[in-house]
């Protein structure tokens, strides 16, 4: 029954998912032609990312600023053209391409079956003389599995970062990108180690210093950048 309730559980937060990105007005519409098109095919090419569909996303009544990378697709949203230059958007198309190439979508969700399932068989053969710490257990059941989700979805946020930066050879524009993303979305550029256990994304302070060692821009550089779109923001405000 437990293993039931865990399949409905799953299947109800998909739908819900997809539920709200419909209310927020997300609706995947495949291009074939245009500049988006012809960049993106360009730069599968050149890291041999197996690109089969490149899709725009009305940004919507969420007023939604993102870009994703699933199996042999990317799609981003319409906006981004807006506040983006050419070279932050090869860097964002980089970063989807990387994600797509590594599929990292279905490693995420593998692997965290496989912990949700390590888990479900741990409470078959528990042990009676362990009952005493069932409630413990039961807390380690629901955490694990989500902290898992998010650890990975992290890790495999530098890795696609990392990928970005590769594909352009240029750190000091994924962190514009980075900065001009966090700014439009009005998202925190700072955050706590326990708040960020529950995020997708790792805090930009941390992104933008792990492309800045990746990409040996000095720490000096990296504040330059981050204080001067801050700024901008209290000026235009």
């Amino acid at each position: 029954m437990g293993i039931v309730w865990l399949v409905i559980a799953a299947i109800v937060a998909m739908l819900g998912m997809l539920r709200l990105r419909s209310a927020e007005g997300m609706k995947l519409q495949e291009v074939k032609g245009g500049e988006l098109y012809k960049r993106a095919f360009v730069l599968a090419k050149m890291t041999k990312t197996p690109l089969k569909r490149v899709y725009v996303v009305p940004a919507g009544r969420g007023h939604l600023t993102n870009a994703y990378g699933g199996s042999h697709t990317i799609a981003v949203t319409d906006n981004y053209g807006k506040f983006l230059t050419s070279a932050q958007l090869d860097f964002v198309i980089g970063h989807e391409l990387g994600h797509a190439k590594a599929k990292h979508g279905r490693k995420k969700l593998l692997i965290t079956a496989a912990v949700i399932a390590g888990i479900a068989l741990a409470s078959f053969v528990m042990s009676p003389f362990l009952f005493p710490f069932r409630p413990l257990f039961d807390g380690l059941v629901v955490f694990v599995p989500i902290l898992t989700f998010y650890f990975l979805s992290r890790r495999f946020e530098y890795a696609a970062d990392a990928a970005g930066v590769e594909l352009t050879r240029d750190p000091e524009t994924a962190i514009h990108a980075l900065v001009n993303l966090h700014r439009i979305t009005e998202a925190p550029m700072h955050c706590g180690k326990l708040t960020e256990l529950f995020m997708t994304h790792p805090a930009l302070t941390r992104r933008v210093r792990v492309i800045g060692e990746t990409g040996r821009v000095p720490a000096e550089r990296i504040s330059e950048i981050v204080d001067e779109m801050q700024m901008r923001d209290v000026v235009q405000g």
